[in-house]
C-alpha cells in the first residue's frame, strides 16, 4: 500500500476525489464510514447522489474547476442517501492536479464534541484541585479529633462514656473514608492488556451479589476485540459505579432492562490525540433517567440525582477513565440513559497521533 494511502486513511476528515464530470474516483475510510459504503460501491457515482440539497451543485463545483479557487460551505446541513443520516458539516472542495476535485468533509458537531470534551477536562481538573485542597484540610483535623477520643477513651471507666468516645471514633473513621473517596483511586493504575469482558463479567457478579435483581440483561459483546491497555481493578471500579446507578435507576420499574454491548471505534480522537482504533463499552438502562438540571455536571464530585447519593461514583469513573488516556460519555432521558466509555488497545504499534 503506498504510504500517502495510509496518511489519507489515517485522516479523521472524510476525503472525496471526483474526476471533471463530478464522479466519484476515491474515498479514504473516514469518507467510507461517514457515507456508510465501500469505495467500490460508491466508484463512479455522482457525488450529488451522496447528498440530498441543494448545496452541492454541478454549478458551485464547476466554478471551481473555472477560478481554480477553493469552494467552502460552513455548518451546512447533509442528509447522506446511503445512511439516511442527517449531520451538519463544513465542506471544503479544492481543485487539483488532473481536471480533480478534492472534498474534505468533517461534521461540525465534531468540532462541538471536542470543545465540550476540552471543557469538561478543565472543568473537572479544577474542580479536582479544589476537592482534593478541601480534603486536606478536613483530614487534619479529622486525626485530632480521632487521637483525642482515643486518648479520652483510656480515661474513662463509665461504659456507656466509652461508648460515646467508639461512636465518635467511627463517624471520624466514616467521614476520613468518604474524604478518601473524594481524592479518587489511591494509586496509580497498573496497566496490563486487560480483557474487557472480564471486567464487564466480573461487575455483573459483584452487582447480583449485593442484591436481588430481576434485569433484563442483554450482552452484546464483539469477541474480536483485543485488550484494552489498563488496570483491572480500577476499570472494575470505574464500571461498577455505573451498573450500581443502573441497578437504583431501574429499580422500580415493572420491566428493568440492562444493556452492555461492545464494539471496536476506528480512527478515533480522544482529547488531542487520535487512535487509529479504540473499544467503545457501552452500558444502556431503561430507568428514570439524570434530571436534564444535572446532565451537564454528573462527573463532578458531589453532584448527584439521588436523596442518598454521595455524588462520589461517577466522578471516581470520570477520573478513573481519564487515568486511561480514555473518555466517557453520557446520554439520559426517562426510560433510556446511556454511558459510553472509550479505551485505547493494549496493541504494540496502535499508538495514537496527536490532532493539531
Amino acid at each position: 500500500m503506498p504510504v500517502h494511502q495510509d496518511i489519507l486513511d489515517a485522516i479523521k476528515v472524510a476525503i472525496v476525489v471526483v474526476d471533471a464530470q463530478f464522479a466519484i474516483q476515491y474515498m479514504n475510510n473516514t469518507a467510507e464510514d461517514f457515507c456508510g459504503g465501500s469505495l467500490e460501491h460508491f466508484r463512479g457515482e455522482k457525488i450529488g447522489s451522496l447528498f440530498e440539497g441543494q448545496e452541492v451543485t454541478e454549478e458551485a463545483l464547476q466554478q471551481c474547476f473555472d477560478a481554480y479557487e477553493t469552494y467552502t460551505l460552513r455548518q451546512v446541513q447533509l442528509k447522506v442517501s446511503a445512511t439516511d443520516q442527517k449531520t451538519v458539516a463544513n465542506i471544503a472542495v479544492s481543485p487539483i492536479r488532473g481536471q480533480r476535485l478534492v472534498f474534505e468533509i468533517e461534521p461540525f458537531d465534531r468540532f462541538l464534541f471536542m470543545n465540550k470534551e476540552d471543557q469538561m477536562r478543565n472543568a473537572q481538573l479544577a474542580s479536582r484541585q479544589l476537592v482534593r485542597g478541601m480534603a486536606h484540610e478536613i483530614k487534619n483535623p479529622l486525626g485530632s479529633i480521632r487521637g483525642a477520643a482515643q486518648l479520652l477513651r483510656k480515661e474513662l471507666a463509665n461504659s456507656e462514656q466509652i461508648d460515646y468516645t467508639d461512636l465518635i471514633i467511627d463517624e471520624v473513621d466514616r467521614l476520613k473514608t468518604l474524604v478518601d473517596r473524594m481524592l479518587g483511586p489511591n494509586h496509580t493504575p497498573c496497566f496490563e492488556a486487560v480483557n474487557i469482558h472480564e471486567v464487564i463479567e466480573k461487575v455483573l457478579r459483584i452487582v447480583s451479589s449485593e442484591a436481588e435483581i430481576d434485569w433484563e440483561l442483554e450482552r452484546d459483546y464483539d469477541p474480536s476485540m483485543p485488550g484494552v491497555l489498563g488496570d483491572f481493578d480500577q476499570l472494575t471500579q470505574a464500571m461498577l459505579n455505573i451498573v450500581q446507578n443502573a441497578q437504583e435507576a431501574t429499580q422500580n420499574e415493572d420491566a428493568p432492562q440492562l444493556a452492555i454491548r461492545t464494539g471496536i471505534e476506528h480512527q478515533f480522537t480522544i482529547g488531542r490525540l487520535r487512535h487509529p482504533m479504540v473499544a467503545r463499552v457501552q452500558i444502556e438502562d431503561n430507568g428514570i433517567g439524570i434530571p436534564p438540571d444535572i446532565q451537564d455536571q454528573i462527573f463532578f464530585p458531589l453532584v448527584t440525582g439521588k436523596s442518598t447519593g454521595t455524588g462520589l461514583g461517577l466522578a471516581i469513573t470520570y477520573t478513573i477513565i481519564g487515568m486511561h488516556q480514555g473518555l466517557i460519555v453520557c446520554n439520559s432521558e426517562p426510560g433510556l440513559t446511556k454511558f459510553v466509555m472509550y479505551l485505547p488497545f493494549a496493541i504494540n504499534g496502535e499508538g495514537g497521533s496527536h490532532t493539531p
